[in-house]
């Protein structure tokens, strides 16, 4: 008999279907179990480690979304982006540490001069985090571009101790002037140590800005932080 057919002869006649290895895959499966509608792996919680916090305006409840006015004052400028959050549109489901540490997620009111700062309270060095941002920008020029960011303030002590960004070109608009271009920028974070829980009212916070080098209307929809702690 040739060596690969002895082989192949070989393997096939050593399969067991009933071996214990096979028998017993299972143990090696985490055990998940649902109680009290939520979720559990291993005794642990899942509303613990994962959740997010949004907040809508009344686009999603059968309004408009809030303007922002990019002017030629604030043409090629970080710019904060205002938002009137809809009576029903805060959605407050962050892990439970981030709510025993702060009732609210946010600091401010949504407008130009107080925009929602979103707290970073609760979270560690092994956190990380996705921001996704709803909206449509109306140019009142062809070909403009327009940027998302999101600017982080760290906590006490921390060195360095300047706010520092994470940006994104979210638009290029060559389809023509007074129409809605729509986009949802989502960027990714994590926790590092100078945005961490430091103390108790002492960790990192951020907000959203956009930049156009073109003038226009900001038209956001909602705000969104998805978290895994």
């Amino acid at each position: 008999m040739p060596i690969n057919e002895r082989t192949n002869s070989s393997s096939r006649s050593s399969f067991d279907p009933t071996d214990e290895t096979v028998n017993n895959v299972n143990s090696v499966v985490t055990s998940v179990t649902e109680s009290n509608s939520s979720f559990t792996a291993s005794g642990l919680n899942l509303s613990e480690i994962q959740g997010y916090y949004g907040l809508l305006t009344d686009f999603y409840f059968g309004g408009g979304a809030t303007e922002t006015v990019i002017d030629l004052s604030n043409v090629n400028t970080w710019v904060n982006v205002d938002i009137d959050i809809a009576s029903a549109g805060l959605f407050d489901n962050r892990p439970q540490d981030m709510k025993d540490a702060q009732a609210i997620g946010h600091d401010g009111d949504g407008s130009a001069s107080n925009p929602i700062v979103f707290k970073l309270e609760g979270l560690n060095i092994r956190s990380f985090a996705n921001f996704r941002a709803s909206m449509a920008f109306e140019p009142e020029d062809d070909e403009g571009q327009l940027e998302s960011r999101l600017l982080f303030n760290r906590h006490s002590g921390a060195n360095p101790s300047n706010d520092f960004p994470i940006e994104d070109v979210s638009l290029s608009m060559f389809n023509g002037a007074d129409v809605d271009y729509v986009t949802e920028p989502m960027l990714s974070f994590f926790i590092g140590d100078t945005i961490d829980t430091n103390g108790v009212g002492d960790a990192g916070k951020c907000k959203f800005q956009i930049k156009s080098n073109v003038t226009g209307i900001v038209k956001l929809r909602a705000l969104t932080w998805y978290i895994n702690k």
